[in-house]
């Protein structure tokens, strides 16, 4: 099971209610088909993000809760987004890092302010130095807004190299 509701916030916009909470069990089958909204909305290629994968985190999820969360966007009791979050140590700027790796809103829910609403509670979280989170240019919507909440680019290009298995 998964930690606890963190944050109750009153919509200023309407009179409905918005919860970020950690993800429970009975919440799996709701993020498992957003994770895979969000990579088709990426135009990745078809099969990119797997069933595997997807459960894969999930059971990170329950076996490094210090360093991996999953919380949900809970709007007038229906899951509206989620975001998927972990923790790094990062040298340059002496502290904790918390990443936002995913972060989506269902499109009935968009244009509601749920995103910047979620990442104003980050920045509120005073075990960590910074926020990091990326975000695919022509995502102009995304770039805006994370533009607007203060995230800046880096000067550095971050490549990867995937392992083979």
């Amino acid at each position: 099971m998964f930690a606890i509701a963190r944050l109750v916030i009153q919509n200023d916009m309407a009179t409905d209610n918005l919860l970020f909470r950690s993800m429970r069990l009975e919440d799996e089958d709701i993020v498992r088909r957003m994770v895979k909204a969000l990579y088709k909305s990426l135009d990745v290629p078809h099969g990119y993000m797997t069933d595997q994968k997807i459960d894969a985190t999930f059971q990170q999820l329950r076996l490094r809760q210090s360093n991996l969360e999953l919380d949900v966007f809970e709007l007038d009791g229906v899951i509206a987004g989620y975001a998927l979050l972990f923790k790094f140590w990062y040298n340059e700027i002496g502290g904790l890092v918390l990443n936002v790796d995913e972060l989506f809103v269902l499109p009935d829910f968009r244009e509601r302010g749920i995103a910047s609403r979620y990442l104003a509670t980050l920045n509120n979280r005073r075990d960590y130095v910074a926020l990091s989170l990326e975000v695919l240019p022509q995502n102009e919507k995304a770039y805006s807004l994370y533009k607007r909440m203060g995230f800046a680019e880096k000067e550095t290009v971050t490549l990867y190299k995937i392992l083979e298995q």
